[in-house]
C-alpha cells in the first residue's frame, strides 16, 4: 500500500487548493479502510506482545500440573502442609482445641470408648481393693489392743459418714475427691474439710501403723500430689522407686534427688493432675 506522509497531504488541501485525482487516490491509499484487516506484520511491536504470552500446550499443561503454585497455595490433598501450616490453619479455623482419639498411627489428645472403659474397671478393681482393706481394718478392732485407738477414730468416721462414703462411691467417675466436702468435725486430726484431705491422711496412718509393725524395713509407699521431699528412713542411698497415678494407673517419669540415707526430694517436669503412688524399695 502506497503512504503518502501527513504533511505532503495537508499541503494538497490548503485554502485555495484544488486536488486532483491522484492526490486523492495517494490520500485515501495511505489509510487502513475499517473493511480491510490490517495486516500483521503492519502492527508495530505485535510480535513482541506474541513473544509475553506462553503457548496453547503450556497453558494446558499447567492447569492439569496438580503441583502447580504448590509452594504457595495448599494442595487439594494437603499433601504439601507442613506442622507449623496445619497449626494456623486450625487456629485460623479456631479448632486449634478440638478433641482428637487414634487413628491408625496418628495419636489423639483423648481417650476413646475402650480405653476409658479399661480406666474405669481398674478404678473397680481399686475400689474393691480399698473394701476388702477396710474389712480387715475392722476385723483387727475387734482386738483389745491399745495400739489401735488411730484406727477406731477411722472405723468411728466411718461408720458416721456411713452414707456418705457409699454415695462417693457412686459418684467417683463424676465428681474429684478435692470438691466433696466431710461431715463433721476432727480438729484432733488437724484442720482437714475435704475428703481428698481425709484420704490422705488416713492412708499416711495406716502406712506408719504397718512401717511400725515392720521388724526389718525395706520398703516404704507414700501417696504425694507434686513436688515433695519424703523421709524413708530405709538408711540407703540405693534403692528402686516406682511412681504410678492412681486413677490412669500409667507409670509416670519423675527425678529423685538423694539427700541422705533417709530423706530424698521428689521432683516432677509439671504438675500431676492425680494422686501419685510411690513404691520405694531397698536394694
Amino acid at each position: 500500500m502506497s503512504i503518502t506522509s501527513l504533511n505532503k497531504i495537508f499541503s494538497w488541501f490548503e485554502t485555495g487548493d484544488v486536488p486532483t485525482e491522484e492526490q486523492f487516490r495517494a490520500t485515501f491509499l495511505s489509510f487502513h479502510h475499517k473493511e480491510d484487516l490490517i495486516p500483521r506484520e503492519s502492527i508495530d511491536g505485535l510480535e513482541d506482545i506474541f513473544q509475553s504470552f506462553i503457548s496453547t500446550e503450556r497453558f494446558q499443561g499447567h492447569l492439569s500440573d496438580t503441583g502447580a503454585h504448590s509452594q504457595n497455595l495448599a494442595l487439594l490433598n494437603a499433601s504439601n502442609l507442613s506442622a507449623t501450616h496445619i497449626s494456623s490453619w486450625k487456629s485460623k479455623l479456631g479448632i486449634s482445641n478440638s478433641a482428637t482419639i487414634d487413628d491408625g498411627d496418628q495419636l489423639g489428645n483423648v481417650y476413646n470408648k475402650i480405653q476409658v472403659e479399661g480406666f474405669i474397671d481398674e478404678l473397680k478393681n481399686a475400689d474393691n481393693d480399698l473394701a476388702l482393706k477396710i474389712d480387715g481394718i475392722k476385723e483387727m478392732l475387734l482386738s483389745d489392743d491399745l495400739s489401735l485407738d488411730e484406727l477406731q477414730e477411722i472405723v468411728d468416721y466411718i461408720k458416721e459418714n456411713k452414707e456418705q462414703i457409699e454415695l462417693l462411691q457412686e459418684a467417683v467417675m463424676n465428681n474429684s475427691d478435692d470438691k466433696i466436702k466431710i461431715v463433721g468435725s476432727y480438729l484432733n486430726w488437724g484442720a482437714i474439710s475435704y475428703q481428698n484431705q481425709f484420704n490422705d491422711l488416713v492412708y499416711n496412718k495406716i502406712k506408719n501403723i504397718e512401717d511400725d509393725a515392720n521388724i526389718e524395713k525395706i520398703k516404704y509407699e507414700e501417696r504425694i500430689r507434686g513436688d515433695s521431699t519424703i523421709q524413708h528412713n530405709l538408711d540407703t542411698l540405693s534403692f528402686v522407686i516406682d511412681a504410678y497415678d492412681t486413677v490412669t494407673m500409667f507409670t509416670i517419669p519423675l527425678k529423685v534427688r538423694r539427700i541422705d540415707t533417709n530423706n530424698i526430694e521428689v521432683l516432677f517436669d509439671s504438675i500431676p493432675p492425680n494422686i501419685i503412688q510411690l513404691t520405694i524399695k531397698k536394694i
